[in-house]
Order: C-alpha cells, then sequence, then structure tokens
C-alpha cells in the first residue's frame, strides 16, 4: 500500500515535469546523498524526484511551493514521501524549509541549495530533523 502511495505521487511529479524545464542536482542532507531530477525551480509549484545514493537507498518525492522567487534567490517550503528500499516499512514524511541562491548573474541556471527539514517516520512515530547542501542546474 506504501509503494503504491508512493508511486502515484512520483506520477503526479512526472506530470507537473512534463510541462516544465528539467533540473538535475546532487544534495548532502545528513548521513544521505540524493541524486534528484525534477521540473523547474523558478516556477511557482514544481516537483522533484529524488534517490538516496547511500548505504541505505530510498525514492523520495518533493513537492515544492515558491513564496519568494526573485532572480537571485528562491525560497521554498513543500513536503517530502519517502520509503527507503532495505526495510518496506520505512515510509517517511517531511516538510522542506529550502533556499534556491543563483549567485552567478551570468549562469542563473546553476545554484547552490540550503534546505532543512522535520522528518516524520510512519512506522515507528518517530522524527528526526534533517539539513544540507547540494548543487542544481536547470536545462532550459
Amino acid at each position: 500500500m506504501k509503494y503504491t502511495i508512493l508511486t502515484i505521487a512520483f506520477c503526479l511529479i512526472a506530470i507537473v515535469e512534463s510541462q516544465a524545464q528539467i533540473s538535475a542536482g546532487v544534495y548532502r542532507f545528513s548521513s544521505n546523498t540524493f541524486a534528484a531530477i525534477g521540473s523547474d525551480p523558478d516556477r511557482k509549484v514544481f516537483g522533484e524526484a529524488r534517490i538516496a545514493t547511500s548505504s541505505r537507498i530510498g525514492l523520495e518525492g518533493t513537492l515544492g511551493y515558491n513564496f519568494v522567487q526573485r532572480e537571485e534567490v528562491n525560497f521554498y517550503s513543500g513536503f517530502h514521501l519517502g520509503v527507503k528500499n532495505s526495510n518496506r516499512d520505512d515510509f517517511y514524511l517531511g516538510v522542506p524549509f529550502g533556499l534556491l541562491l543563483k549567485p552567478f548573474s551570468e549562469a542563473r541556471n546553476f545554484g547552490f541549495l540550503l534546505e532543512a527539514s522535520p522528518i516524520l517516520r510512519t512506522d515507528s512515530g518517530s522524527g528526526s530533523f534533517r539539513a544540507g547542501i547540494g548543487i542544481k542546474y536547470t536545462f532550459r
């Protein structure tokens, strides 16, 4: 059931991506490294699919809303839905708060991502806090 919900979330994100530019990123959050592909982060609503590439491989879908959109910075929040592959019951929800900084005026397609997110694990009801940094490039 949890995989079905996650699959539906990824399909919804894919629909958003089909109408937008594509972005790719690599992020280091707490003890995990994520590779990501998503829609244009400069749109008001954007989506992203992430795969954790550390010792515990997992999938995560993120849907975000830009509260502040400027040429050099975006501030966003939204929600995560994720599952860790090593344990079928390790399903989690999260609320990201992030900044996408685009410091180079000649290359606004390139940016640095700063994100923090409280995470709630649905199997145990326990929580954690994840924060990190990454790079993102938008193909236009």
